[in-house]
């Protein structure tokens, strides 16, 4: 199983803050057909240090595995990002031709969808991990990807992903230009959590950029 044991977290006034200076508990992992991204941390070591992605015309998603499900009412994410990410012109982010982010984070909701033997031998591997999220026993409901969008009149817009019903986006941070950015997001009800699934990609639109991100806060609530 690729999903690696979660680091310990630390916990403060209801908040659950993800560790970024390193990679114990973060796992890469690989699409079949198109080159990986490059993951390892800036500054190591330091108290500055944070998770760096380099996207060279390439995608690979980046998975945290909770120690046990969290109900969360939002979240807060404090990054950087240089170099650049270029929608063809007539193009719409999102759609084939176009469908690169500088950062989704998604949340591995927990449902009742699971995989039977069968559908386990012929699922893709990123659902087969998605799955192997849940606690032994119980299922997903989805992936929740709220992410950033190059382009203003996205944001707000959402869409169950053209490719499967499993990948909901919503684009709630506008990017015009490369620097320094915090992605947030509050849920009207409590939403139950078995982990992250970072998405940052350039293969659909051929661009090179990275992504450090310097803090990733989970907010708590009562379920």
């Amino acid at each position: 199983m690729l999903i690696a044991a979660s680091a310990s977290l630390a916990f403060a006034a209801q908040t659950m803050v993800v560790p970024v200076d390193g990679l114990a508990g973060w796992t890469s992992l690989a699409y079949r057909s198109i080159p990986a991204n490059t993951v390892s941390i800036a500054n190591e070591g330091s108290e500055n240090a944070s998770l760096q992605i380099k996207v060279d015309r390439s995608s690979s998603p980046l998975v945290f595995r909770l120690d046990e499900p969290a109900f969360l009412s939002g979240f807060t994410v404090q990054a950087t990002w240089s170099g650049n990410l270029l929608v063809p012109a007539g193009k719409t982010q999102g759609e084939e031709g176009a469908d690169d982010f500088v950062l989704k984070l998604g949340l591995v909701e927990a449902g009742e969808r699971k995989l039977n033997f069968l559908q386990r031998r012929l699922a893709p591997d990123w659902i087969v991990q998605l799955h192997d999220l849940a606690p032994a026993g119980s299922g997903v409901r989805r992936i929740s990807f709220y992410s950033t969008t190059r382009q203003e009149a996205e944001l707000g817009k959402r869409r169950t992903h053209p490719l499967s019903d499993l990948l909901y986006e919503e684009r709630v941070h506008y990017l015009e230009k490369s620097g320094p950015f915090e992605l947030s997001y509050s849920f009207a009800d409590p939403v139950k959590v078995l982990g992250l699934w970072i998405s940052s990609d350039g293969d659909d639109t051929g661009s090179e950029f990275t992504l450090e991100i310097q803090n990733i806060d989970l907010i708590l609530t009562e379920d």
